[in-house]
């Protein structure tokens, strides 16, 4: 690119926390290319949308996104997964958009602003140069750990767009948590489609890696990524340990259940059952009562039954989970579950997604309940649309204080609570102050 380029172009990106650091990635160095951002879309010359595939309903809305987009006058860059999964219906939507595979990283820069045909050779991007912050949570950075996963599972669409699993180097990644750490983070949200098979294509383990990023000085918390079940239970014991003796791991986990249903585990291909998982859950909650646990269920799966669905309620009462994401099932591109019989009406899989919500929602609201009265640290980590202050403590519990600066350690009372957050009171404040 010439000297004297420059030119305006407009991101966004959709899904998930390593999609949004690719994103992240992917506006730094249109940033040191002379790339100016613009705030809205007809003011750019060109458009990157990086996309998300996971559901149907996300699909739908991002193909309306481009059709929006194609009414300017920029020219429009969809990468992320959705390239790989459904590219006719982007065509259709933007017949002249430039479609990449997920993780451009600096191959972007062959596309902006003078694109070029689709069929071009890519060079994949490993870990960007520079740590990638949360431009809506400056304290946070992405640190992405592998590409890819070892699962087969018969509803997923990710897995033909991202592949077999691909994990970065200990070095690497210790060196990228490196920088981030001296430019000032206090979190690392370490990332990967499973967390839990990092480096099992290369000999380590996530522990190992976990305990390497630990070896970083500072006062800064690591926040583990998701991770599916029949991988957690080889590395939990040893997880867990590690959590007991360092205080900067987050005591939370996020491991998806998808369904308390033996019969539909083994049609979703999750390779656990029912009971391997809840005897994960209960290890876990034995040694860490408080520690906020995450999971993810798929309602109206093909051929689930009022039963099936049944012991997915009972799944949630039994592990009372602090953040259940429900998605209603939807097919989608490749996914094996496509072909399968017995879908379940739209209006039975609405009717099942509510009455599952409000369950859970109770379940919430009696956990943070009992965090009222607690007293301990938590960390500021951005401003509210309200004017407040949003910190997490330890347990990864968002807070919401009236008072206090980014970066700081304060010590909390916790005064009050409601289904998706607790209040404080800010009893005192740390003189260390993140520059």
């Amino acid at each position: 690119m010439g000297e004297d380029l420059t030119f305006r172009f407009f991101l966004k990106s959709f899904g998930c926390t390593q999609n949004l650091g690719e994103g992240e990635n992917i506006r730094q160095i249109l940033l040191s290319s002379r790339g100016k951002e613009v705030k809205d879309i007809y003011s750019a010359d060109v458009i990157i949308i990086n996309s998300c595939a996971v559901k149907t309903p996300t699909e739908d809305k991002l193909i309306q996104y481009i059709y929006d987009c194609s009414m300017t006058d920029a020219d429009i860059i969809v990468t992320g997964c959705l390239p790989k999964i459904n590219p006719d219906r982007i065509k259709k939507a933007c017949p002249d958009a430039i479609l990449t595979p997920p993780n451009i990283g600096k191959s972007i820069l062959k596309y902006v602003p003078l694109q070029l045909t689709n069929g071009e050779t890519y060079q994949m991007a490993r870990l960007p140069e520079k740590p990638v912050f949360y431009n809506e949570q400056p304290l946070s950075v992405i640190v992405p750990i592998a590409q890819g996963c070892l699962g087969s599972c018969t509803y997923c669409a990710v897995k033909y767009a991202r592949g077999w699993l691909q994990s970065y180097s200990l070095e690497d990644v210790f060196e990228y948590s490196k920088k981030a750490i001296k430019i000032g983070a206090k979190e690392l949200y370490v990332t990967a489609q499973d967390t839990a098979t990092y480096g099992k294509d290369n000999g380590v383990t996530l522990v190992d890696l976990i305990k390497k990023i630990l070896e970083n000085e500072g006062d800064f918390r690591i926040r583990i990524g998701m991770m599916s079940p029949n991988h957690a239970i080889d590395i939990m014991d040893d997880l867990l340990d590690l959590m007991e003796n360092d205080e900067r791991i987050y005591k939370f986990l996020h491991i998806p259940v998808q369904s308390g249903s033996d019969r539909i585990l083994e049609l979703m291909k999750r390779n656990y059952d029912a009971e391997a998982f809840n005897n994960l859950i209960k290890k876990i909650r034995t040694r860490f009562p408080l520690l906020t646990l995450s999971t993810d269920v798929i309602v109206g799966f093909p051929g689930e039954t009022n039963f099936d669905f049944d012991l997915t309620v009972k799944c949630m009462e039994k592990n009372q989970f602090d953040i259940v994401n429900i998605s209603k099932y939807g097919d989608r591109p490749f996914a094996a579950s496509s072909n399968f019989n017995n879908k379940i009406p739209s209006d039975i899989k609405k009717k099942r997604s509510k009455h599952i919500t409000e369950k859970v929602h109770a379940i919430q609201l009696a956990r943070n309940r009992e965090w009222i009265g607690w007293k301990g640290d938590a960390i500021i980590l951005k401003d509210t649309h309200k004017g407040n202050k949003f910190a997490r403590n330890n347990y990864y519990r968002p807070i919401i204080l009236l008072r206090g600066n980014l970066g700081e350690k304060v010590s909390v009372n916790i005064i009050s609570s409601s289904r998706s957050s607790l209040k404080g009171d800010v009893e005192r404040i740390s003189p260390q102050i993140a520059e």
